[in-house]
């Protein structure tokens, strides 16, 4: 900028000293206020110039942070896994022995009756059709298997007796026995249900005193009903009060079906269950004791003379004859006891 100035102040300077000879030479006065504001301006524009060259710097944009997303350290609800009860499960009740504890002693030959408590924790119900059965040891002389003498709900509980006999010779004795339902198949105790229940006695021969059995009073049973009854094909017969088609189902005990395969058919109802005995009349006692069963009664050629023990949807017993066929009914007497 200086360089500028300096330039021109010599150009003019030449520029005057170039006129005629006859021209008085007059110096130029400088003006100092004129040249300053000359200088100021020529300075102003060589700042301009020279700050339109520089180059703009862009600004750097500001990254900004993603946040981070927060992880859910929140754990799961746990869940207790929830086990199906079995269907069939029993339990020892409180107590389980209510006769007969462990280790008594009792003489040789003695009778005696062993009774469980015995609490149905499963998920189905003991039905009469359900037996007490023998499971291993010594069975000390009583029968096999024994259906139970009432239906046992989920949850309730049950005593179940069994009479038995001590062996003749000294010593320890144990006999163990389980349940069964109608298909056969065995349950019993424990955690899962397979262990069985028992009865340990102790042989001994009393020597100062011997046991006095209080023998057992047997009633006489008392005849509930009885009577004759013709059946059709279809007809339904309520043993409880020898009442044929009964307005209440729940009454009926069988049913009765002809012309099929085969072709008499006497079906049980509502838990009535039932055995053949034979061709003499079944005592009170012979039908109590008998194993019975919900098997139907079939046949071709009608058994006259033949006789059943049963056991009814009320729980009494009784027997059943079949006398024989007239016309297209066939005839049957039944006698139903009282419970005892």
């Amino acid at each position: 900028m200086k360089t500028k100035v300096l330039v021109t102040c010599i150009l003019i300077l030449f520029l005057s000293a170039c006129g005629g000879k006859d021209q008085e030479i007059q110096v130029p006065t400088l003006d100092a206020t004129r040249l300053n504001e000359t200088a100021v301006s020529l300075v102003t524009e060589d700042y301009a110039e020279t700050q339109a060259i520089i180059p703009t710097e862009t600004p750097t944009p500001t990254l900004t942070q993603t946040p981070i997303p927060t992880l859910d350290r929140t754990r799961p609800p746990l869940f207790t896994p929830t086990s199906e009860v079995p269907c069939n499960q029993a339990a020892a009740g409180r107590p389980i022995d209510v006769t007969i504890p462990d280790d008594t002693k009792v003489g040789p030959g003695q009778p005696f009756s062993k009774t469980w408590r015995l609490e149905n924790v499963g998920a189905c119900t003991w039905t009469r059709l359900y037996t007490v059965t023998f499971f291993s040891g010594n069975s000390l002389g009583a029968r096999y298997t024994q259906n139970l003498q009432q239906p046992v709900n989920p949850g309730d509980t049950v005593d179940i007796t069994v009479d038995m006999l001590a062996p003749q010779n000294i010593g320890l004795y144990q006999s163990n026995w389980m349940l069964s339902d109608p298909d056969g198949g065995v349950f019993g105790i424990g955690p899962h249900g397979d262990a069985p229940f028992w009865v340990r006695i102790e042989v001994v021969q009393f020597v100062t005193s011997t046991p006095t059995v209080t023998p057992t009073i047997t009633r006489t049973p008392v005849v509930f009903v009885t009577g004759d009854v013709r059946l059709g094909d279809g007809d339904q017969l309520d043993l409880d009060r020898a009442l044929l088609n009964p307005d209440d189902s729940d009454q009926v005990d069988l049913v009765y079906q002809y012309g099929g395969t085969p072709i008499h058919q006497l079906i049980p109802a509502n838990d009535a269950v039932w055995a053949a005995f034979g061709d003499e009349e079944p005592s009170f006692g012979a039908c109590v004791t008998a194993t019975l069963t919900n098997d139907p009664i079939s046949f071709n050629q009608v058994p006259a003379g033949t006789y059943y023990c049963y056991r009814t949807s009320d729980d009494l017993p009784g027997w059943l004859l079949i006398v024989g066929i007239e016309g297209d009914n066939l005839v049957v007497r039944l006698q139903t006891w009282a419970a005892p």
